[in-house]
């Protein structure tokens, strides 16, 4: 993609890598049926709890079903189908370890149809025991504690749409009824527990993955974000013009804090971030590195680019108004050193040793300036 410039900053770039590492499942939102209800969250844990669910389902239905001495005798084809159905089910429990996570259509059927083999069964043998029913509990287990809310919603209506099948075609009308009602509280209040348990749970975690991402000082991103991003724009995914990296550091940032305060330094990196977030454009990743050190990833940047954007910040630095305690303005500078890759690097550890070498040059020129690469330097 051609390079659109700003009179101050590049746009580097049009995808904002940052936002996708961290607002990435966020974004993907869907609506209907296969967004609400799959794939679920987390595939691989979905595949072992289906696994297990079909498994017990499978284990106590051979082991006890011979030991039932009210079993009636419902002919050999029937038990053949019921035989044939709990097979099926033991084949899905396996297969969920080979459905992608992707494959929403497979993550709405299997669910179903294990409602749908439990109804099979129950009819099949004529069986609207309590043996029976309590299976349908299993759907609900799965969909309240592994599904979002929608879908935990179509897993217990589902359940109960066959609890209603089996009672209603096999029991009187009053039995009937009672055994829905009951039927009804313990599935309903299992899914309500476990899904407002499993929001909580998401919630946190999320918000521990935020508090990860960035920094509570500056609000910029954090290391691991940059990591991240630098990762997948060195692999490719950015444009052809290649991915730079900008580091810069606060000149004489010591005297700052010794002779106005921590707060005051603190002040500094606050309205520094400021600075760099409000000349920053899509694609652009700004990340406290620690201490006093601010990095800039330009993914989709080519050298040239990357030096009249370090120069930007110089300038924007010099001319900003840095304010601290109660209103002093704090002269600032900052020395900046920059690498790109393909043309100083082409990993993740060796750009970002260039960038810092280059840094070094610029702190060890005296400050406030702007360093690079001896290949860099010929941009």
């Amino acid at each position: 993609m051609p390079e659109v410039f700003n009179p101050r900053y590049a746009i580097c770039g049009s995808d904002t890598v940052s936002e996708q590492l961290v607002t990435g499942a966020a974004k993907s939102g869907e609506h209907g049926l296969l967004g609400t209800h799959a794939p679920p969250p987390d595939h691989r844990a979905a595949a072992r709890t289906v696994s297990v669910l079909c498994g017990v389902a499978v284990v106590v239905t051979v082991l006890f079903a011979p030991l039932d001495t009210q079993q009636r005798d419902v002919g050999a084809w029937p038990l053949l189908m019921a035989g044939a159905t709990v097979a099926l089910v033991a084949v899905m429990s396996c297969l969920a370890y080979f459905v992608k996570e992707a494959n929403k259509v497979a993550w709405v059927a299997c669910p179903l149809l294990a409602v749908a083999a439990i109804v099979a069964i129950d009819l099949l043998t004529y069986d609207a025991s309590v043996a029976a029913q309590i299976f349908f509990l299993f759907p609900t287990l799965y969909g309240a504690s592994l599904l979002r809310r929608a879908g935990a919603a179509v897993m217990t209506v589902a359940a109960l749409i066959g609890e209603l099948v089996v009672v209603a075609v096999q029991l009187p009308w009053r039995e009937a009824v009672i055994d829905f009602g009951y039927v009804t509280a313990v599935l309903v209040t299992t899914a309500v527990f476990l899904t407002r348990a499993g929001e909580r749970q998401a919630a946190l975690v999320a918000a521990l993955k935020r508090q990860a991402a960035i920094d509570p000082l500056t609000g910029l991103f954090t290391r691991r974000v940059l990591d991240e991003a630098a990762t997948t724009a060195l692999s490719g995914a950015g444009s052809d013009d290649g991915t730079a990296l900008v580091l810069l550091d606060v000149d004489k940032f010591k005297r700052v804090n010794d002779v106005y305060g921590h707060p005051a330094g603190d002040q500094v990196l606050v309205q520094l971030a400021e600075l760099l977030r409000a000349g920053s454009r899509k694609g652009d990743v700004v990340c406290r590195m620690g201490g006093d050190e601010i990095a800039v990833l330009l993914p989709g940047c080519s050298a040239s680019t990357a030096r009249r954007r370090g120069e930007a910040i110089m300038e924007d630095v010099r001319a900003g108004s840095i304010l601290v305690g109660d209103g002093q303005v704090v002269d600032v500078s900052v020395s900046v050193g920059w690498a790109h890759a393909p043309t100083d690097a082409d990993s993740l550890r060796s750009l970002y040793a260039a960038a810092d070498a280059a840094l070094y040059r610029a702190k060890h020129a005296g400050g406030d300036a702007l360093a690079a690469t001896p290949e860099g330097a010929q941009a």
